[in-house]
């Protein structure tokens, strides 16, 4: 990024290949494509380039960067001041990866959330002098913590969310269930829709839409009369609540979820607040130099606390 635009210098294996080709290989949708062109935001030389145009080794491109920016996220510049930093885990001039705390949305469903992770990273780019919009690449629940990926430009958030579409964005979270699941390894496909009768839940039924889970028990410990597992997963889709509800469903509710049956646990196997879901990590292919990038998020306090009162290891 130079400015708000996105600079592309053209090498040699590039030469004669056309600019429609170059602006492909960047990762943007083929309708994306053609608005740009349209639009004139493809640029080189103070001229404006057309699809079929000839690239030359060497040639700067230079993509405008007011490309849908005209609009950055609000900020409320009498509660801005009150909001905690974000945790950045990577960064770089085309995505940023934050450490997502409990206990907050990801972005606004109402005016009336005025404290969201959005808002604080605006926050961030406001401090960094970057006035573009907050583009969250996935969601993660209210009381789930952990890596949270976000496109920093209009052309990194198209492309990011192809390479999410297409599975090549692997995430695994942590989650602390009640019971052990039989077989303690294996992979969960049960398709996921809404729940008529419960607003805001969700539930496993023929009439859902694909939903696919690839679990493994880490760790099982008796608690009382029963049990608690720490169990990884693995999502090959992304539908909301996924986890929750096929864990759920195997008999395994995570800790603390009483939206879909997991109660607080007891004694030793108490959870604070919230349900027991971190996202441990997140790994994709950087857009421009094709490396595959793996970000980790650290342990919350409130996980190595319980452990600790369990005598697990970390």
């Amino acid at each position: 990024m130079v400015g708000d635009a996105l600079q592309v210098t053209v090498d040699r294996h590039w030469a004669g290949r056309t600019c429609a080709e170059l602006l492909a290989a960047l990762q943007l949708p083929a309708g994306f494509v053609r608005r740009l062109l349209a639009m004139g935001a493809v640029r080189s030389g103070g001229r404006t380039l057309t699809a079929e145009e000839q690239l030359a080794s060497g040639q700067r491109l230079w993509l405008e960067g007011g490309v849908e920016e005209a609009d950055p996220w609000p900020l409320p510049a009498n509660q801005a001041l009150a909001w905690p930093p974000v945790h950045v885990l990577f960064e770089d001039d085309h995505q940023l990866v934050v450490d997502k705390p409990a206990g907050l949305l990801v972005y606004p469903g109402s005016p009336a959330d005025a404290d969201t992770l959005a808002h604080r990273v605006a926050l961030y780019y406001q401090g960094l002098g970057v006035r573009r919009r907050v583009r969250h690449v996935h969601r993660l629940d209210r009381d789930t913590t952990g890596v949270l990926l976000y496109a920093k430009h209009a052309y990194s958030a198209r492309a990011l969310d192809q390479e999410l579409r297409s599975g090549a964005i692997q995430r695994v979270y942590w989650a602390m269930t009640t019971g052990r699941l039989d077989p303690p390894a294996g992979t969960i496909a049960a398709p996921i829709g809404r729940d008529r009768h419960v607003s805001g839940r969700y539930r496993v039924f023929p009439g859902g839409k694909p939903a696919v889970t690839h679990y493994r028990t880490l760790a099982c410990r008796q608690m009382g009369a029963g049990y608690v597992s720490l169990v990884e997963c693995r999502l090959a889709t992304g539908r909301t609540h996924q986890i929750r509800v096929h864990l759920a469903a195997h008999g395994c509710p995570l800790l603390g979820d009483r939206l879909y049956g997991g109660g607080p646990g007891t004694g030793a196997g108490a959870w604070p607040q919230g349900h027991a879901l971190h996202a441990v990590s997140i790994t994709w292919t950087h857009l421009y130099t094709g490396e595959r990038v793996t970000v980790q998020a650290p342990c919350p306090p409130a996980w190595a606390e319980v452990w600790a009162a369990w005598g697990w290891q970390q």
